[in-house]
């Protein structure tokens, strides 16, 4: 028995066409075009697995993974401009299915982590460390923490790559008294707030540590989770505190 294509509403299409971004995930072209003042679409929903797969494409994805049981399900749908949908299509092959595979996974993945941010907060003081690695003079100085590379090495394992454990080692020999003595500062006006949120990153920590994700993916979820909830100038403040918490053993 086949299985009939579903319609999907105008929601779930907008839903869909902004995990990606608005464009091909494949190829990057837009999925929406402007002709005479109006706007038009430029992609399909394509099947990752397919809505009825041949003897052939059965036989091919028969030891693969799929991302839902039910073949219309959303988590088995991913906008694709109509060359590649049709590329994909035919004729299928096994590398296509794992690259897409893996794509929508990745999407799903940073929908879970969208909604796990909107339930764990940071106390909105961390701001004012924040502008201190943007603005504190004492940068301009040689004020560098005197630490055993070893140490970060023992918490780090193979998952992280060379680059991160790289940036980890340099924003902790870098930041790591600065980030330190602001939050004392932080601590002589307000209680013991350093605690506060040396205990909400640890607890974020454990949530992602107990989804199964490895280091590599937990760094970067953090290191997402205090940009989203601080809004920094740049990425770069929140991985210098992720790297400061390594250090602190928060993380890891």
């Amino acid at each position: 028995m086949s299985n009939t294509r579903e319609k999907y509403s105008e929601s779930q299409n907008i839903s869909l066409v902004s995990q990606v971004n608005r464009v091909c995930p494949l190829c990057q072209e837009p999925l929406f075009y402007q002709k005479n003042n109006k706007t038009h679409k430029n992609y399909e929903l394509a099947h990752i697995y397919p809505l009825n797969p041949t003897l052939f494409e059965q036989k091919l994805l028969e030891k693969e993974p799929r991302l839902s049981d039910n073949v219309n399900d959303e988590d088995n749908l991913i906008p694709l401009c109509k060359i590649c949908h049709g590329q994909f299509d035919n004729p299928r092959t096994v590398e296509e299915y794992r690259k897409l595979f893996t794509i929508k996974k990745s999407l799903i993945e940073r929908n879970t982590q969208e909604n796990i941010w909107k339930k764990y907060s940071i106390e909105e003081e961390i701001n004012e460390i924040i502008e201190a690695i943007y603005n504190d003079i004492q940068l301009e100085g040689d004020a560098k923490i005197d630490f055993n590379p070893k140490e970060i090495d023992d918490k780090l394992d193979e998952t992280i790559t060379r680059p991160t454990k790289r940036k980890i080692k340099n924003n902790v020999t870098d930041y790591y008294i600065l980030i330190r003595d602001n939050f004392a500062e932080l601590d002589s006006t307000k209680g013991d707030l350093s605690e506060t949120i040396s205990l909400q990153i640890k607890t974020y920590y454990l949530k992602q540590k107990g989804m199964g994700f490895e280091q590599q993916k937990i760094f970067d979820n953090i290191v997402m989770w205090i940009h989203t909830k601080t809004s920094p100038k740049t990425y770069d403040a929140a991985e210098i505190l992720t790297s400061f918490f390594v250090q602190n053993c928060e993380v890891f």
